[in-house]
């Protein structure tokens, strides 16, 4: 199954398909002579949600007849993640306990000496909660500096 799995074919089915988009493409046409390695790799973009296929159902199994890209498919043909990295933003909020929780537990799995991980800890469970948001903020402000 491996070599029937083609990535500059799957490019190519991509590519024909986004031409046509929004349409549906009629893939005989398209790709004379795919046989079982269009068949495979047009299932396996399908299964990835890259592709939408019409498939005719015979006795001898099924044919892909029709497909279109979908929106993910165009998205990955961009190379840029498209409205979808847009869309798909997580907001993620660490209360200052959670941060502290987190920073004290990197302090113990240090390999620092056991006086020196108490005082830091002990230093951390005087901080305030906003103040530790503030100081992970800057932080991150500085690291993308």
């Amino acid at each position: 199954m491996g070599e029937l799995l083609d990535r500059n074919l799957q490019q190519e089915i991509l590519a024909s398909l986004s031409n046509d988009y929004p349409q549906r493409t009629n893939l005989r046409k398209a790709f004379e002579g795919g046989g079982n390695r269009l068949d495979v790799n047009l299932a396996y973009l399908e299964e990835h949600e890259l592709v939408s296929v019409h498939w005719h159902n015979s006795q001898d199994g099924r044919t892909p007849m029709q497909a279109s890209i979908t929106a993910k498919g165009l998205d990955f043909i961009a190379d840029d993640g498209g409205l979808g990295a847009i869309l798909g933003v997580v907001t993620v909020r660490l209360h200052g306990d959670t941060l502290r929780d987190l920073l004290i537990s990197r302090v113990e799995s240090s390999n620092e000496d056991e006086t020196l991980k108490q005082r830091a800890i002990a230093k951390l469970k005087e901080i305030p909660g906003d103040a530790l948001g503030s100081l992970a903020t800057k932080a991150l402000d500085v690291s993308f500096q």
